[in-house]
């Protein structure tokens, strides 16, 4: 009978190193779909697992194929490493003519430390199509043995009792959907306690050996949106080959600057502009009063429209009229910003308190009313991380300088729009502006103290980009603020988010 142990350990350790370069050699099975990462090591699901096979007795009495099944639940550590909880039920029978017939009941449950050999050989897929594993474990079990024939007066029946095992084996799955997968199993159980060798109702050698061979069902369970596959199929490489494919796949930085007026093509949003033409920072004709006429077709480039300049003839300004209008704007500006004498209205802050215009501290206390165009020149952009809505920290000082804008002036509202780049599809890119947008809001509102009737929340999702691009771009996954006009509100929340590659899925 020990040569059934002896054989039986030898060809599991052998298998146990083989494996390894065996799984070198393995072929793709199934195309899958690209996992996307927030990490190294990405939140990833747990494993449920069904399985059913053939248990042996290795004793003093010669085997004779049983039947077993049970469940196991496993988790993974690491991208190598798991750990997995599995119950056996299951009978062994015994039988021969010098000792008799016996019928062994087993109940057990073992704790296992997992080895994903797969993980250990690196290569350019994303996912692993099949998993070579080797296995330790320990657990606790408890069996009976009824004898049938006793034809030797070693055979005794055997009550349930409690006792401890541990064991190792080997086993290879096969990933058949990116949920489920099918795998084969075998391993050995040496006992331990007075009655390790009463496996088969005999006690006449060193201890009996349970050897249990299965084939298992595995599924994984968690949100796919939010979570991979258990690490054991997922290549630990591929975080880092997505950040390279990332970086080559992003666009050339391109100083050409086609009609040579000072902007390049890259940001410039008229490439065909004349020569000589003065331009603003997007490449468009300069328009220095606002009036809709480009300078180099306004007889008064200084002059608005609307302005009624008195006396005045002359096709172009001089250099003491424009100082004059400047001074006449800033002094305007100044009066509706400021207050210039004590006794002032005070305005309420949103947090209850109140300031008049003689602090300098709150300097523009006493604000009657703004101006849209120029408040805008003080509001910035905030951006985001790939499929991400949470605030970066490189921002927290744009949001605070809009909230204090926001405070120094009750009558100001603004309105707060998110933009994605073009690397899902259409509807997923809505839902993820609107809940940038709608990040921004409850930061300014839950941070800041910004009371929510002042903020207008609104989405574009991939339309407007800022830099023409169809792959991953930092500037296009914005937020923009501006000055509210008219009688704006909030757009609706969009439909159902669907997935980045285009299946529903509910908020």
């Amino acid at each position: 009978m020990l040569s059934y142990r002896t054989l039986f350990l030898a060809a599991s350790f052998t298998g146990f190193i083989l494996l390894p370069f065996v799984n070198a050699q393995n072929e793709t099975i199934l195309e899958t779909q690209p996992v996307h990462y927030t990490g190294a090591t990405p939140a990833h699901m747990w494993e449920f697992g069904l399985h059913a096979g053939v248990p042996i007795g290795l004793g003093d009495i010669d085997f004779v194929p049983g039947f077993g099944s049970g469940f196991h639940i496993r988790r993974a550590l690491d991208y190598v490493f798991s750990i997995r909880g599995e119950l056996l039920l299951g009978k062994l029978k015994n039988e021969d003519t010098d000792d008799g017939n016996t019928e062994t009941t087993w109940q057990g449950g073992t704790f296992e430390l997992l080895a994903s050999l797969n993980n250990l050989v690196w290569s350019s897929s994303k996912n692993r199509k099949t998993n070579f594993y080797g296995l330790v474990g320990v657990g606790v079990n408890r069996f009976k043995v009824d004898v049938s024939k006793s034809i030797s007066p070693d055979i005794l029946p055997v009550d349930y009792k409690a006792q401890s095992h541990g064991g190792v084996g080997v086993g290879f799955s096969v990933r058949m959907l990116d949920r489920f997968n099918i795998g084969v199993e075998t391993k050995a159980f040496v006992l331990f306690g007075k009655n390790s060798d009463r496996l088969d109702a005999v006690n006449r050698q060193g201890g009996d050996i349970l050897s249990y061979s299965s084939l298992r069902l595995n599924f994984n369970f968690g949100n796919k949106e939010k979570r991979s596959e258990p690490l054991y199929w997922v290549n630990p490489m591929d975080m880092m080959m997505q950040d390279i494919t990332e970086l080559k796949n992003r666009p050339v930085f391109d100083l050409a600057d086609t009609d040579d007026d000072g902007v390049i093509d890259l940001l410039d949003q008229d490439n065909s502009t004349e020569k000589g033409v003065q331009v603003d920072t997007r490449g468009l004709p300069l328009d220095s009063d606002a009036d809709g006429i480009p300078n180099h077709k306004d007889a008064k480039p200084y002059f608005h429209s609307s302005d009624e300049i008195g006396g005045y003839s002359e096709p172009i300004a001089t250099e003491s009229d424009i100082e004059r209008i400047v001074n006449d704007r800033i002094s305007e500006y100044d009066r509706t910003v400021r207050t210039s004498q004590p006794g002032t209205k005070n305005i309420e802050r949103d947090n209850g308190s109140s300031r008049n215009g003689n602090n300098t501290d709150f300097p523009y206390a006493g604000r009657v009313n703004n101006s849209p165009e120029l408040t805008n020149w003080f509001l910035p952009l905030i951006h985001f991380d790939i499929d991400s809505y949470k605030i970066r920290y490189a921002d927290y000082s744009s949001m605070a300088s809009i909230a204090k804008m926001m405070m120094s002036d009750s009558g100001l509202r603004i309105v707060v729009t998110g933009f994605t780049d073009k690397t899902a599809s259409p509807n997923y890119n809505n839902g993820l502006s609107y809940k940038r947008a709608k990040s921004a809001v409850d930061y300014l509102v839950k941070v800041h103290g910004i009371k929510r009737k002042r903020i207008i929340l609104q989405y574009n999702g991939e339309d407007l980009p800022l830099v023409p691009s169809t792959g991953s771009n930092l500037m296009n996954r914005r937020v923009e603020f501006r000055a509210a006009t008219g009688n704006e509100i909030d757009m609706p929340q969009p439909s159902p988010i669907t997935s980045r590659n285009g299946k529903k899925r509910g908020f």
